[in-house]
């Protein structure tokens, strides 16, 4: 589905304050939302955006499970970046655990199918827009 309005407004708010994305305006005109699709296994929402960004957001039950298919994941989402010509693929988990956000971006950054184009997040739940939540 293609957002607009005040969701659209908050995936923006959430692309840019609590990712860092500094896309211009015209890249949040139009935002894909794809909910529990499978595109990614485990992934509860991706947002397509302006064909420029992709960002998948998982909400797991526990963080842990996420760390031993971390690789898994970045592999997808490169996969599906290069595949349909996006710029970043920014992978979020959200894990409002300290321990996740200290181990997770060391597991990410010992990986070796990472590149300068493709990013981790470790984000309180809380701080997800409200489609991006499990």
């Amino acid at each position: 589905m293609s957002e607009t309005g005040n969701t659209g407004g908050a995936i923006t708010r959430f692309v840019r304050d609590s990712l860092g994305c500094t896309c211009p305006d015209e890249v949040f005109h139009e935002i894909n939302v794809i909910r529990d699709s499978g595109l990614f296994a485990g992934a509860n929402t991706v947002y397509e955006i302006g064909g420029r960004l992709l960002v998948a957001v998982i909400v797991p039950a526990h963080w842990h499970d996420i760390e031993a298919d971390l690789a898994r994941f970045v592999d997808a989402g490169r996969q599906y970046r290069d595949k349909h010509g996006y710029n970043r693929f920014r992978l979020v988990v959200a894990a409002d655990d300290e321990a996740a956000v200290r181990r997770l971006p060391l597991v990410f950054d010992g990986l070796s199918n990472t590149d300068d184009r493709t990013h981790l997040h470790v984000i309180d739940p809380q701080r997800l827009p409200r489609h991006g939540r499990g």
